[in-house]
């Protein structure tokens, strides 16, 4: 009896290593996580406005074109 209340305590404090040490390299993991969102976050943005700066160029290419083309329909 008494080697089963031994196993017992065995598998207990080996159940709650394993816990521990499995929510301190998630907790570790999600810092990490957050950090490389916020990296993400940052170069998805660049991306954009880097996307946003070519579409507007592009716009006011066409519209001075048109502008132009504009004048010289007219006598």
């Amino acid at each position: 009896m008494p080697y089963l209340i031994a196993a017992g305590l065995l598998a207990g404090t080996l159940t709650a290593t394993i816990v521990v040490a499995y929510r301190a390299g998630r907790a570790r993991a999600a810092w990490h996580d957050v950090h490389a969102a916020k990296h993400a976050v940052r170069d998805t943005r660049r991306i954009a406005w880097a996307h946003t700066a070519r579409l507007a160029a592009g716009m006011a290419v066409v519209l001075i074109g048109l502008l132009a083309a504009g004048f010289q329909l007219v006598p």
